[in-house]
């Protein structure tokens, strides 16, 4: 009997299929606030049936008039009631794309017309977003789902310019994996693209820079793995003598290391001083002496389906051919207008519920920032933390404190020596605050910082507080001395 037989079996198993549907309303929710404009902008272009209508949040519960040309006058008021802002500053405010195409009873337009339009906007080369980048880098990945899940999370927690601001040990604890496994999977995550994607400060880059290029062996590398802080300090002569090398040697070593670039995501992010419109604010209402949310959806504009096609599709006045290409065309805009809908509704829940956790932000300052995860905001609104992580992406807040990337609000926590938590981000905005009142001619000592938290009630070892310098950008005491 021959080894090789052919056999038949069934294998039940389950998979899960997003929808077309679910998959844009993802990507929207994800879409920073700046570019969703120009993603709208495109769905104008593609879409005959969509349409602008007046002012407002997206919604399909807004009745369409008969004529889009004769819709009723909006009445003027004094507040808008969603967000309660006076009419004249919603309109000054007001910044959405406005509507230049003709009247829709007035287009001739054909299926043949819109085929042009989706060659000409599918032969245009679109850059991969710097998250589309790194999850393709992450699903070729050589590691196991475990390592594959601390990419992800990685991913979830880089910053605008790509560093990851977070603490191994603590970002560890809070994915429940052992540190070595985290830092192993961090090690892999740096040799991803963008060169210098996931460094958790500018040493960290520059290392990592120069061992990519082949210059683990330079001068310059072991300038930075060895004498970062001299560097730092601006100690030339004592480097040159560390190394026994000339001036020349040295000057072309820091050279090298001055045309290092800084910003691993620089390529991804289109305007670093580009202006921030908040999705959000945090305010004190005088008149109920509580902290209230106002959300900020200006920017969405207010999209219908056209009444003409409408009425078009109603009379049965298309073939059959033209018929299915209108219906296809109504559900496409259908489905936008809904997941915009959601997008703001979801942004909006997250900062109804970021509202309940941030009161010591909002009343006393970054330094009273509490620890606050993801997974918490999840339950608070009843969504998946995935959702939660892709609606904060790109979105920004106004605080008292000034705005704030809505990312920034997430934060793992340390213990307080009176059993209470208090965030990363808070333990460093105290470590701020203590070195920038030390003596000048006697900087405190990691050790003597140690026990200036623990007078604040803050418990961390002195490693932590060297990290926690490390990433502020502050050097040892010896080079902050000043006599």
């Amino acid at each position: 009997m021959s080894d090789l037989e052919l056999s038949q079996y069934q294998k039940l198993s389950q998979e899960q299929t997003l929808s077309p549907q679910i998959i844009r309303a993802l990507n929207l929710l994800q879409t920073p606030s700046m570019d969703l404009q120009r993603e709208i902008a495109e769905e104008l272009a593609k879409n005959p049936l969509l349409e602008m209508a007046d002012g407002g949040m997206t919604s399909l519960e807004t009745p369409l008039p008969e004529n889009p040309e004769i819709a009723p006058p909006r009445e003027k008021s004094a507040k808008n009631e969603d967000s309660g802002v006076p009419a004249e500053a919603a309109e000054r405010d007001n910044w959405r794309i406005r509507d230049e195409m003709p009247p829709a009873e007035n287009r001739v337009w054909t299926r043949e017309d819109d085929e042009r339009r989706s060659r000409l906007f599918n032969s245009l080369v679109e850059r991969a977003s710097l998250h589309d980048l790194l999850d393709e880098q992450i699903a070729l990945a050589d590691v196991s789902e475990n390592a594959r899940k601390i990419l992800s999370a990685i991913a979830e927690r880089l910053d605008e310019k790509g560093f990851l601001d977070a603490d191994a040990g603590t970002l560890a604890a809070e994915l429940g994996v052992p540190e070595s496994a985290f830092e192993k999977a961090l090690e892999t995550f740096q040799n991803f693209d963008p060169p210098g994607i996931g460094a958790r400060n500018l040493r960290e880059l520059f290392m990592i820079l120069l061992r990519r290029g082949g210059r683990e062996n330079s001068l310059a590398f072991h300038i930075v793995n060895e004498c970062y802080d001299m560097l730092l300090a601006r100690k030339f002569a004592g480097i040159a003598d560390k190394f026994d090398v000339s001036d020349a040697e040295l000057r072309e070593a820091i050279a090298e290391i001055s045309r290092i670039n800084r910003v691993p995501a620089k390529d991804f992010v289109s305007d670093e001083n580009r202006e921030v419109f908040p999705d959000l604010t945090f305010y004190f209402d005088e008149k109920s002496r509580t902290w209230a949310v106002k959300t900020h959806f200006n920017y969405v504009p207010k999209l219908r389906i056209a009444s003409a096609y409408k009425e078009m599709l109603a009379k049965g006045k298309l073939s059959e051919k033209d018929g299915a290409y209108f219906t296809e065309k109504t559900r496409d805009a259908k489905s936008l207008i809904t997941a915009l809908d959601e997008r703001c509704r979801t942004i909006e829940k997250i900062g109804n519920a970021l509202l309940r956790f941030l009161r010591d932000f909002f009343e006393k300052g970054p330094s009273a920032m509490p620890s606050l995860t993801m997974s918490e905001i999840a339950n608070a609104i009843g969504m998946h933390e995935t959702t939660v992580s892709r609606a904060v992406s790109g979105k920004y807040a106004e605080t008292p404190w000034g705005v704030v990337e809505l990312r920034k609000f997430f934060n793992a926590g340390v213990a307080t020596h009176s059993g209470g938590i208090i965030s990363n981000a808070g333990v460093r905005e105290v470590l701020k605050e203590i070195l920038e009142n030390e003596p000048p001619a006697a900087p405190l000592s990691d050790e003597k910082i140690v026990d200036a938290l623990a007078e604040r009630d803050i418990r961390v070892a002195r490693r932590t507080v060297a990290k926690y310098r490390a990433i502020l950008g502050i050097p040892p005491a010896h080079l902050r001395r000043k006599f």
